[in-house]
């Protein structure tokens, strides 16, 4: 089993099993996506998805189980990969920030600015979400901050730091 299978079996899934579609978003030939999967279920000795004709019809109980264990294998194999370049003093790559429309029009900004001046080789990618959603893609591993303005409960998993406070008027 490679991490590409891996990688490809997640996008079939996050492609509402489109193999065509998940080939696009994963730059892979539809045969070859086919037959990484074929090769991965081989190996794993049981269907990953039930089949209808030539299309996917729904994931099996067991391929769930696996494209669950993917995704966790897939996001330790990036932090591994930024591990390596924080290692190797390196500042390039991504930062996918989760945050509100009102967060990346008012106060993000400066912010990043200061980081694209700072770390010009470091791609700055804003995720406008709801608080829920915004959470959602960190936890998923689809970002890598989440910024929101809340005054409910912390979430339960991660460190949430408080940045300020809103000061309101009413005029």
């Amino acid at each position: 089993m490679t991490l590409t299978q891996l990688r490809y079996l997640v996008a079939i899934a996050d492609a509402d099993l489109n193999i065509t579609l998940a080939a696009a978003r994963v730059h892979a030939t539809q045969p070859g996506l086919s037959k990484q999967l074929k090769q991965l279920e081989d190996e794993l000795g049981f269907l990953l998805f039930v089949r209808k004709g030539r299309s996917l019809e729904s994931v099996t109980p067991a391929g769930g189980e696996v494209i669950q264990r993917a995704r966790a294998v897939l996001a330790e194999a990036n932090n591994i990969r930024t591990y390596s370049a924080n290692q190797r003093r390196e500042s390039q790559g991504q930062l996918i920030l989760a945050t509100t429309h009102t967060q990346a029009r008012f106060v993000l900004p400066p912010a990043i600015g200061q980081i694209k001046r700072a770390y010009p080789q470091v791609s700055v990618h804003l995720q406008q979400a709801g608080e829920s959603a915004a959470l959602d893609l960190l936890s998923e591993g689809d970002a890598d901050i989440a910024i929101i303005s809340t005054a409910g409960e912390a979430p339960q998993a991660g460190i949430a730091v408080p940045l300020y406070r809103w000061r309101r008027l009413v005029l």
